[in-house]
């Protein structure tokens, strides 16, 4: 469902209210599909309702008819009854919460799955805004929230709303003038509502505030163990946990103090209710002849009758804490994809690989990172990336895979706009290697195919053969089996970036994208894949983002970029013999020169991307 409501700032603006219709009605359309069952639980609810307040109905026979006349066979009859009104209700709660659970857990399935969906279509840049462990609360923390919620609050709610309709049409069958009186301490519960409602809504919103400030707190914190290890920061990280953690449990004890305090302000108005019933009621007997059993009766239906308005006021404060999640959910349903498929989108038909660069300006935040970047690849050219840190060279390959769009011009492939085909069309052609290698958990097999689920277990093998490391894959207990654990845990950063080039390669991609990637790999494993790689790039169009002079020397094409600009181009001999940028970083700023000179030949750099 759509949602009208406007946001600001991802906040939802003028939500003031305890209760927003336009977040309940998002969170309840997720309970459209399972109507059917979820009719048949409020039916029950309402059978287990009205069976419960048989009771008072019949204590006042059992005492008139029975006690009242010594009658031993209604009181059997009687107590027959009650227990009967008993199990019909046992047997319909029982049911009930069995199918209000399901449709609740089937809801909350897809609630998760679409907002893991929506996670996966975000841009980067929305992953360089919002902590990870917040995002992740968003679908853990805040989604059990709602679970409770749509799982027993709003059959609670239907529940106790039968039960109090059918309380007060008791109670004025019984007599009108007590109902009256009883009901003359309402406006005292509103009252009392309406002020710790206000208080529950700000203390609410703050505890899913601070949840989500402690999951990011954590999620940095184990990601960054080691670095916090090596600089002996246990004790200081220790203490800044602390600290956001202690803001949670202050939150969370303001919250509960909240509920706490107004629920003994319903039982003292409950209490005063009461005291007032069998003031009057007892008049009533002594002055009019109003029965024993109708005044005991009627008593019994006051107890019950704040029952349910006690459990409303916990729905209520459920309410608070479900609106403050679901506000939080919404955000990141609600988040715009700032990078998204046309709606004329067509797909990007087999690429020969040639990129055009035309005049492209990018910038984050209002400050140019490109400016007018114009160059072109021809099939199956190696073109190098090289320059100062900040230079630009990754910007420009996160805006080739369109990770970005672009802010001016254009980039084409073949002739085609990026921007006018669709997103999995175009990614599908790229193969990309980043320096950050990335596995996921689960066995090599898996991590290598993971661009093609559908490759053969001999297909992953020549792939991983291809960059040589096949016989390492082949060494290990489980071979391909292994699992290499969270972030390939169990391997070496080498061999990680080893399976990532590989798992490219098997993908087939038209255009190759290699961002550092051979920074960990030792100079006599380096050379020992560069004559595979020779043999898998041939046709590719490759891009590749250096530091390393063996990367750069025998590419077809070398950009070299500074201040969001290409500064010079050409190939290697050429921007040596310049004298410009290029030398200095080949004499200054390429790690590894030394080993590179070494060398006794350069290759033509045409067909060849790696010195030798």
């Amino acid at each position: 469902m759509a949602m009208s409501g406007r946001m600001s700032m991802g906040r939802f603006e003028g939500e003031a209210a305890a209760y927003n219709h336009r977040i309940a009605l998002r969170l309840l359309a997720y309970l459209r599909p399972h109507r059917r069952r979820l009719l048949l639980a409020l039916v029950l609810v309402i059978i287990a309702s009205t069976s419960g307040l048989a009771g008072p109905l019949l204590l006042k026979i059992g005492i008139d008819e029975g006690i009242e006349k010594n009658d031993v066979d209604v009181l059997m009859r009687v107590g027959v009854a009650y227990l009967l009104s008993l199990g019909v209700m046992w047997v319909a709660s029982y049911f009930q919460v069995r199918i209000s659970a399901a449709v609740g857990q089937a809801s909350l399935l897809q609630l998760r799955d679409d907002l893991f969906v929506k996670i996966n279509r975000l841009s980067l840049s929305y992953f360089t805004r919002n902590p990870l462990g917040a995002v992740m609360s968003r679908l853990t923390n805040d989604v059990d929230v709602i679970s409770e919620f749509v799982t027993l609050g709003v059959i609670t709610l239907v529940s106790d709303a039968v039960i109090l309709i059918v309380i007060v049409g008791m109670m004025f069958a019984f007599d009108a003038g007590l109902a009256a009186v009883t009901l003359t301490v309402l406006p005292l519960m509103w009252l009392a509502s309406r002020y710790f409602s206000s208080k529950a809504r700000t203390a609410y919103r703050d505890v899913r505030a601070t949840v989500g400030d402690v999951y990011a707190n954590l999620q940095e914190s184990i990601d960054g163990v080691r670095t916090t290890q090596s600089f002996g920061r246990e004790r200081t990280n220790a203490s800044r946990f602390e600290s956001t953690n202690q803001a949670n449990v202050s939150a969370s004890i303001r919250a509960g103090a909240v509920v706490s305090g107004f629920i003994p302000v319903v039982d003292t108005i409950a209490a005063v209710a009461t005291a007032l019933v069998i003031v009057v009621g007892g008049s009533f007997v002594l002055d009019t002849g109003m029965s024993k059993g109708d005044l005991i009766a009627f008593l019994a239906l006051v107890t019950r009758f704040f029952q349910p308005i006690q459990q409303l006021t916990r729905f209520y404060n459920q309410l608070q804490s479900t609106m403050a999640a679901g506000e939080k959910i919404l955000q990141l349903a609600d988040e715009p994809e700032e990078v998204s498929d046309r709606p004329d989108a067509v797909e990007l038909p087999p690429a020969a690989g040639r990129v055009e660069f035309d005049q492209v300006t990018f910038g984050y935040n209002g400050a140019d990172v490109l400016r007018g970047v114009s160059f072109t690849a021809e099939p199956g050219q190696r073109v190098a990336l090289v320059g100062p840190t900040g230079a630009g060279k990754t910007t420009t390959i996160n805006l080739l895979a369109r990770f970005y769009d672009v802010g001016g011009g254009d980039i084409r492939i073949d002739g085609h706009s990026i921007g006018a085909v669709t997103q999995h069309s175009l990614r599908r052609q790229l193969g990309i290697v980043p320096q950050d290698s990335f596995l996921f958990s689960g066995s090599i097999r898996d991590n290598i195919a993971f661009g093609r689920p559908q490759a053969s277990g001999a297909e992953v093998e020549a792939a991983a053969a291809a960059v040589g490391v096949h016989e390492f894959v082949r060494s290990l207990p489980e071979g391909y089996a292994t699992d290499v654990r969270e972030r390939g845990a169990r391997l070496s950063v080498g061999q990680r970036q080893l399976i990532c080039f590989a798992r490219a390669l098997l993908a087939d991609p038209r255009i190759l994208i290699l961002d550092e990637a051979t920074s960990s790999v030792d100079a006599r494993t380096e050379r020992d894949i560069q004559e595979a790689l020779e043999r898998l790039m041939q046709g590719r169009t490759s891009f590749v983002i250096a530091h390393r002079l063996a990367t750069v020397r025998g590419a077809d094409l070398i950009l070299v970029f500074q201040d969001g600009g290409i500064v010079e181009r050409g190939v290697h001999a050429d921007l040596l013999a310049q004298g410009g940028l290029y030398y200095q970083l080949y004499t200054t700023g390429f790690p590894g020169k030394d080993a590179v000179e070494t060398t006794q030949t350069i290759r033509t750099p045409t067909r060849r991307m790696w010195g030798g």
